[in-house]
Order: C-alpha cells, then structure tokens, then sequence
C-alpha cells in the first residue's frame, strides 16, 4: 500500500480511536467502522460475574452496534446526546493518569511579539490580507482540500479543567459532530476543515485545537507494522512516524516548497525509560519526518525548525500502559524485600509500553486564551503589565457562557428589554471585558490578529495566516478571508446592537464594573481600552459598599430578572489583605442592590464562601493551577415591599 493511502487509512480509522486515546475506556464497548471488534486496551468492565445468558447478551449488543454504526448510528459511546461525558476511570489498570489536565498551558510569555492597543477604530486593521503570504507554490501532486463536507477530520481541545462542557457545546455550534468529552480538560470532535478554521476563530474556552493525524493504537490500518501492542524504544518511535505520517502532504517533498516545523511533547502517565525525555522524543519524531523529507530528494535538502512560528506545529501525546506477561502486576501485594528490589524494577520496566498520538496544532501563539488586550510582563515596555496569577481569558469566558450571559445577550436581542452584567470586585476587569466581547459577538481569533505587531522586522502575522491554512492538504486561504470577513461584519452588527439605547435611556447591553485597589483599576482600564469595549463598559473606584448603582434619575441599574452579578473575591491564595472584610463587604452589597437577580461568585476558599450567609443554587468545580475553585450561584429574591 502506498504511504498516501496508509495516511488516508490512519485518519478514516480514527474515529475508533476516540473512543479511548487518553485514559482508556474503562470498559466501554467499541467498535470499528468495518467489523465489530473489542480494543486491544479494552475490557468489558461488570461489577459480577456475568452468567451465559448475560454472555450472549452482550455479543448480540455488539453485533447490533457494528450493523448501527455502518448506518451511521451512534451505539457504544455514540449517543443522541448532543455529546458524550466520559469519566476517568479512576480504578483502571490501563491507565497511571494523575489528573485530567493533561496538556494545559501555563502563562508563559512566549516573546517575539507585542501587543498593542486595540480601539474600536483599529480593531479590523490587521485583518486584511497581505499578499505576501498568499500560498502560491504547492507540490503538484497534492493540492488543496476546499472544504468539502465529505473531508472529515479527527479533532482533540484541550481547556480549564471543568469547563469541558462548555467547550463541548462551542464546538457543537460551529458545526462539529461526534463531540465526546475526555475527562474534564478536554474534547474530541470530528469535522470538515472549515469546521477546524471555524473553531479557531470564535472558540473561547479552548486552549489548544488539534488535528490528530496518526496514533499508534491503529495498528491494522495499514502500517507496515502493528504498533497496537505499544511502544517501547526511541526506534520504535521513528519507525512509526515514518510508517504512519505520509510526509509530502505534511511537509512537502520540495517541488513547491517544504513547510518548517516544531515538535513539543507531553506525556499523561509513566512510560518506558527510553521514551521518558521529553526533548529526546520530540528530536526522534523530528528526525525521522526529516529523514523520509531527504529520502524523496536528491538535493539532500531537509525542512527547517521554527519555535516561534512554525507551518506544521505537532504535538506528540506519550501515555503508558502495561501490557499482560503472564507475571503479576499488582506490586503492593510482593514481598517489598531490598532482594527483590531491583528484579521489581526490571519486570516492570518489561510490561510497560507507550501509545504515541501525533497532532498538527490549527493556531500558532501558544495557547488560545490569549486574547491580546491584556499586556503580559515585559522589561521592554512601559505599560502597565496583567499579573501572572490572573485570571484567564478562557476562564472568565467559560464561567460567563455557564452563568448563562450569552442566552441574557440573545433574549434582549429579541425583546428589547436589556442585559446588564455587574462586577463589583473586578480586579482586572477580565470578566467585564469577555463579557462585552460576547454580547457584541467578537471572535476572539479577531482580537488576536489585531493586537499582534511585528516589531518592525516585517514577519507575518501567525494569527492572521495560522498554521492550518498554510498545510497542503488542509484548507485555503479564500476560505479563511471569508471566515475572517462573516466575523468583521458579526463584530460590527454586534457592538452596534449593544450600545445603542433602549427607552430607559440605558444601552441594550450595559456592563458595570467596580475596583477597590487603584493598581487593578489601572489594568482594568487599560484592558478595557484595549478590546475597544469603552462605549458599554463602565468602571467605577472604591470599595463596593459604598458603589451605588442609581442612575441620575434614581432609578437602580440592575433591572431584575434581566441582570447578573458576577464577583471574583479573594479567598487567601493571592491577596491576602483584609480576606474577611471584602466577603462581608459583598455581602452586604449583594443583599442592597442585587434584589431579583442572579449572583455567581468564584471561590476558592469554602470557609469564607459561608460569610455570604446565602443557600447555593448551582456549583460547578474548576481546577486552574494548583486551586480548587467552585463558581457558585445564588439567587436574590426580590425585596417585597411592606405596607404600614
């Protein structure tokens, strides 16, 4: 078979692959497209002993699904459920994951870039298309995929552990199939091109978007060897990217140019000693694509590296597993004796072997919760600079679609009647500004074009022609610039909706923010400036028992039931300078100006949760760094009045 069929093969065979790719299934039943079959790494998981009848059962089940599945059915982890809610199998032998957060970035600033100011005039000035960047020379035996509804690929998300819901249903609104969360930090799903280009653009939860182009779970799709049995060498790991990845569609084989490259890894439990040096494994993936690049030419020429903006970005997932010997695995029932320390070791080491997935990364920049309004820390520059311990972008906006403020936006759009936000705790306004961003209906792909400066040495802008659309066999520009122009035009419509006046003289979309300390209301101003979000977000100083929210007329802001309060106070890790007094403090305000309408508040510390003296509605968990935080909600009911 021909390497660009062994290709094609690996990605039509990896909708199976799904089903298990991180943690294993924990006892899930799979089945391919083709025959029904039981994964090498799965086992069909009962809490007894099954009699013959349930047997039997059982094998009818699957011969069932497999006849569903040609007709497109969604049997065996495929449901009529918009998506599927996998839970990590805490107890499975398959698996040594420590946590869900398996590739989440840390708030790294990845330099080679500045980031600017970006009002509402500029905000669409690096949008435009430079046509030195047009893709002009392609090989001529491969060409462009335009988007056909036909060409589905396999996708993989990452985001903030615990918003892998919410993520779940952004994807399913840009168009995605098969959504199937993955633990709590991620989501596969499966689509067209255009699908991936528009997950890019308009994600705002989504820290990493990836195309999975081969996994070595596949092991009878057309390799030249069976690697379902795991990996255990650093050669092992050349021969399958050579087997599994077809190198003139990655990278080209010269004849129209050859596209650089970078490679990272990451590993989600232990692997073979040989494969545990992150560095060693990505250089071994590195040379081996190289090496199949040389071995097309005559010229000897190889792709280049590129850290900083690479065409094909990859990232390879290592995750081990043990495999059966015939010995016991189960160490904690051994004699624990220094004499058979070292045989131990040695046996284990023989029953562990990796499971290696190669992606190709959509977007360039690091990680997608970059929106570019706010400043990272910099010698180089004079502004004023976002503490590294801030909230997210992803953050802010995942808690905001959770609280419900995207379906707030949609209804006034309908009735007329508003949609107000108020933070009296704001900090850096993080919350404020990604609401605005979402009531005026700004992909944050287009904050991102538009706040990246070159510097002055002329290189492309990588969020304006992102990696995707520079790949032979992904997509094309045309069809990213009419992406790019449907959300210029969205942009514009929305901002327009949002500060226009209803007849009480407040805007459709009314954001109100308020901050104590003079250093965040700073940032907060600065951030505000930046996303060009200054005609509907207001900023108040001073301590939120104090902050009154009547207008001139002495009329409250909040218009109940068409209001939501939202605070992020400290809880003892961060700020630690009168913890209890901003609680009461809340507190009290909450119960003056927040009569009839919905309260969330993100904590992280129970014990001053309970200051609030209020009954939750509603929590869910997030885990962000090292923290455990809860995003509460409350409903205030309204004050009845009274009569004398």
């Amino acid at each position: 078979m021909k390497k660009m069929e062994k290709y094609r093969c690996a990605r039509a065979g990896a909708a199976l692959r799904w089903r298990h790719m991180l943690w294993g299934d924990g006892g899930w039943m799979l089945v391919d497209g083709h025959k029904p079959k039981l994964s090498s790494r799965s086992t069909l998981m009962m809490a007894a002993p099954l009699s013959s009848i349930h047997r039997n059962v059982a094998v009818l089940c699957l011969v069932a699904a497999a006849f569903c599945n040609r007709k497109g059915s969604a049997l065996c982890g495929r449901t009529n459920t918009p998506f599927v809610h996998r839970h990590h199998p805490s107890t499975s032998s398959l698996t040594a994951v420590v946590h869900d957060d398996w590739y989440i970035d840390d708030d790294v600033n990845d330099g080679g870039n500045e980031h600017s100011d970006l009002s509402r005039e500029n905000i669409f000035a690096n949008t435009d298309r430079d046509s030195r960047y047009e893709r002009q020379d392609l090989p001529k035996e491969v060409s462009p995929i335009n988007n056909a509804d036909k060409d589905i690929r396999f996708y993989f998300a990452t985001c903030i552990p615990g918003l892998h819901e919410v993520l779940a249903n952004e994807l399913i609104s840009f168009g995605a199939s098969n959504v199937e969360t993955q633990g709590t930090s991620g989501v596969s799903f499966e689509g067209s091109p255009k699908v991936g280009l528009k997950t890019i653009l308009w994600c705002r939860t989504a820290h990493k978007v990836m195309e999975l182009i081969a996994s070595s779970s596949d092991g009878g799709n057309g390799y030249e060897n069976d690697y379902s049995e795991g990996i255990r060498t650093s050669n092992d790991l050349y021969q399958f990217t050579k087997s599994a990845i077809h190198t003139p569609s990655l990278l080209g084989n010269g004849a129209g140019g050859l596209l650089t490259l970078s490679v990272s890894t990451t590993y989600t439990s232990k692997v073979p000693k040989e494969l545990c040096h992150s560095h060693y494994s990505a250089l071994t993936v590195k040379n081996s694509l190289v090496d199949a690049v040389r071995e097309l030419r005559d010229d000897g020429e190889r792709p280049d590296v590129d850290v900083i903006d690479a065409d094909v970005p990859l990232v390879v997932v290592i995750r081990g597993r043990r495999i059966d010997n015939g010995r016991r695995t189960d160490w904690r029932q051994r004699d624990r004796n220094q004499h058979y320390a070292a045989n131990f070791e040695a046996e284990e080491e023989q029953t562990l072997v990796a499971d290696v997935d190669i992606y190709r990364c959509l977007h360039a920049g690091g990680s997608a919760h970059r929106r570019g309004y706010r400043k990272m820390p910099s010698e180089d520059s004079g502004d004023a600079v976002i503490h590294r311990a801030a909230m997210k972008e992803s953050l802010a906006a995942g808690l905001l679609l959770q609280a419900g403020w995207d379906k707030l936006v949609n209804a006034a759009r309908g009735d007329g009647k508003g949609a107000v936000l108020i933070d009296p705790m704001t900090g850096s306004a993080t919350l404020p500004v990604e609401a605005a961003l979402i009531a005026c209906d700004m992909a944050p792909g287009l904050s991102r074009i538009a706040s990246w400066r070159s510097g002055g040495d002329g290189s492309r802008n990588p969020h304006r022609y992102p990696p995707a659309i520079r790949w032979k066999d992904f997509s094309d520009l045309e069809t990213w610039d009419k992406l790019l122009n449907d959300a210029k035009s969205r942009a514009m419509a929305g901002m327009k909706f949002a500060s226009s006046m209803m007849g009480n003289g407040q805007n459709n979309v009314s954001i109100y923010c308020n901050e104590k300390n003079p250093g965040a209301a700073l940032l907060a101003i600065s951030s505000i400036k930046n996303a060009g979000v200054s005609r509907i977000v207001s900023l108040s100083e001073g301590d939120c028992i104090d902050w009154n929210l009547e207008n001139g007329d002495g009329i409250s802001c909040a218009i109940p039931s068409r209001t939501i309060f939202v605070a992020n106070p400290p809880w003892g890790k961060r700020l630690t300078q009168d913890i209890d007094d901003s609680w009461v403090n809340l507190r009290e305000f909450i119960r003056q100006e927040a009569s009839g309408c919905e309260v969330w508040v993100l904590s992280g510390n129970k014990d001053l949760t309970k200051i609030l003296r209020m009954k939750k509605s509603k929590s869910l968990a997030i885990r962000t760094a090292d923290e455990e935080l809860k995003w509460l909600q409350y409903h205030v009911f309204k004050k009845s009045e009274v009569s004398v």
